[in-house]
């Protein structure tokens, strides 16, 4: 029956394990397995793909049933794959058929003989014709959160030295595995997976034999002080090894494998440093099952130097919300000759001579350039940020991530923020804190009146600074009727006030008074500027605007928030305590 591979290796009683033979891709030849195809069956055609499978000689090999459904089918010797291919597409039969295409890799190497080197990328200094500060803020970040031990990150690639010195202590460990007896105790078909999977000899090995993903795992995830070779963007983090790239790549198949087994294994991000250069219905379904669990894809936009808006690649290409493209920048925070595009690639990372762990030993390091080096920055950034915001969800993650670049001159037009990360920013400093302070209130006189519907969000209002809140500068807010603020404008009209801090939107946002208020009932809201620079302060004042609940009369209040350039935050009231009583002084408001 379909999956009927599967299911032998689980009920073997025997403390054996079928290491499937490894196809090597050709050095000349197509871009597509010859023995296998890809096929989404429709659902209640089962006999029938019985039938057309009898037909054409091939056999079920594989079947991923939470991953889209995808069935691997092996071919009789004589068949030709995109004949087959045609066949099913035509048979009525299945959602999508596809060849097996070749994957490849997106590293170049660069000196490989060097022992030794800075990771300018961290931290640069200047140090070997750099620009100071052209780097992600490592340090400044650090100094916040360089920990994401409960957080696992598949790395989807060429597999992992498993002992070297800065890797070992961070691999995943399988909890439903017990280490070397020899027996498939989880029950996937994989005897001993202890730290991942190899899809290329359907193995628990995921030993690395070309050094890319050993590369790769280092930068997101190198051990951090502990006093040997190199520091990952994350101290600790449990790095999944992922193995599906030989030296000439890999197919789709096995890529389809991996992102199965990372989902199924609770995978929170997963880094795809590679490419496929066409699009395939059945790999986005694959990874689309991925974004159904909420798990994180940072891609390399690729190094061929080409516009991904004009000439995409996959998955960077796939237009999901949880996939991440990324380009790669220099120690000069220059672009370099590798994929952009304005509109599908959506920031630069570090991608030119980057210092990682290599795997000819347990002590190798070498430096290697290209968006495959850009994107373990990404990924290490995005497990620090899912483990800091731990209820934020893969859309929230994102757009703080992408909210908080560094923009570069190099990057404009090239990429969607024209930013660099910062991971300092991302994860933000959380020094704002509560203190009392004298009552001055700021007059409304001179100032701009805001004409606000219920629930009505204004336009956005410049501010004549830029407001740093969390390691992002702002420089516009918008005006709720609600009596709230945000730097963004997503779900301020909202009236249903919520605790804080939430995870929901609206999200970057200051509560002087959040609740269910209506200024198009009564009273007026105003904006104006006082000071001067360096002193200047922005003031948004609601004055005598009534709740929403009018029944006994109306309860209006008074307040109003200053954000001084300095970045000190002040919520001031006038009239808060007069009215029902189930809303005076705050009883049914957030503030915050």
């Amino acid at each position: 029956p379909p999956g009927g591979a599967l299911w032998w290796f689980t009920l073997l009683p025997l403390a054996i394990q079928a290491q499937a033979p490894v196809v090597i891709r050709p050095a000349e030849g197509p871009a597509f397995r010859a023995d296998r195809i890809l096929i989404i069956p429709k659902a209640g055609h089962a006999g029938a793909l019985d039938q057309l499978h009898a037909t054409t000689g091939a056999r079920v090999l594989k079947a991923f049933p939470n991953t889209a459904n995808i069935h691997v089918l092996e071919l009789s010797g004589g068949a030709a794959a995109p004949q087959v291919v045609t066949r099913y597409q035509q048979s009525g039969h299945v959602q999508a058929a596809a060849l097996d295409s070749w994957i490849n890799a997106t590293a170049a190497p660069n000196d490989p003989a060097f022992t030794n080197g800075p990771q300018w990328y961290l931290n640069n200094t200047g140090q070997s014709g750099g620009v100071p500060d052209a780097d992600i803020d490592a340090p400044e970040a650090w100094d916040t959160l360089n920990s994401a031990s409960n957080i696992i990150v598949a790395v989807i690639d060429s597999g992992i030295r498993q002992t070297h010195e800065d890797l070992a202590d961070n691999l995943w460990v399988n909890p439903d595995e017990i280490a070397g007896n020899e027996f498939d105790d989880d029950g996937n078909g994989l005897v001993d997976d202890l730290h991942g999977i190899n899809a290329m000899t359907n193995s628990g090995d995921p030993t690395d034999d070309t050094g890319h993903g050993t590369h790769v795992s280092g930068i997101l995830g190198a051990v951090g002080n502990n006093a040997l070779g190199t520091c990952g963007v994350a101290w600790r983090v449990q790095i999944m090894a992922c193995k599906f790239l030989g030296p000439n790549g890999g197919s789709e198949s096995d890529l389809i494998q991996c992102l199965d087994y990372a989902r199924a294994k609770r995978a929170r991000v997963i880094n795809c440093s590679f490419e496929a250069p066409d699009f395939d219905s059945v790999l986005s379904n694959a990874f689309w099952a991925v974004r159904n669990a909420g798990i994180v894809v940072v891609a390399a936009a690729g190094n061929s130097g080409t516009d991904n808006d004009v000439t995409p690649t996959y998955p960077a290409s796939f237009a999901m919300d949880n996939v991440v493209a990324v380009m790669a920048t220099t120690r000069t925070d220059g672009y370099v000759a590798f994929n952009y595009g304005a509109n599908s690639v959506h920031l630069g990372a570090p991608g030119f001579d980057i210092w990682s762990t290599y795997f000819r030993s347990n002590s190798d390091y070498v430096p290697l350039s290209g968006t495959s080096m850009s994107a373990p920055c990404v990924a290490g950034a995005v497990a620090l940020l899912r483990a800091r915001f731990p209820t934020f969800d893969h859309r929230q993650i994102i757009a703080r991530l992408l909210a908080t670049t560094d923009p570069l001159p190099s990057l404009a037009g090239r990429c969607l923020t024209g930013g660099r990360l910062n991971l300092a920013k991302a994860l933000g400093t959380g020094d704002f804190t509560f203190q009392a302070a004298a009552f001055d209130w700021v007059p409304t006189n001179g100032m701009t009146s805001i004409e606000l519907t219920d629930d009505g969000v204004s336009p956005a209002r410049p501010l004549p600074f830029a407001l740093d809140f969390y390691g992002q500068p702002y420089g516009q807010i918008y005006v709720g009727a609600n009596g709230l603020i945000g730097f963004t404008n997503y779900d301020l009209s909202s009236s249903a006030n919520a605790d804080l801090p939430s995870a929901a939107f609206p999200n970057a946002i200051l509560c002087p008074f959040w609740d269910d208020l209506n200024p198009a009932l009564a009273g007026s809201v105003w904006m104006g500027i006082i000071g001067l620079a360096p002193n200047r302060k922005a003031v948004v004042s609601w004055v005598d605007v009534p709740h929403k609940d009018t029944l006994g009369g109306q309860t209006r209040f008074t307040f109003q928030v200053i954000l001084h350039e300095s970045r000190q935050i002040a919520f001031q009231y006038l009239q808060v305590e007069n009215g029902k009583s189930a809303l005076i002084s705050g009883k049914s408001a957030t503030i915050g």
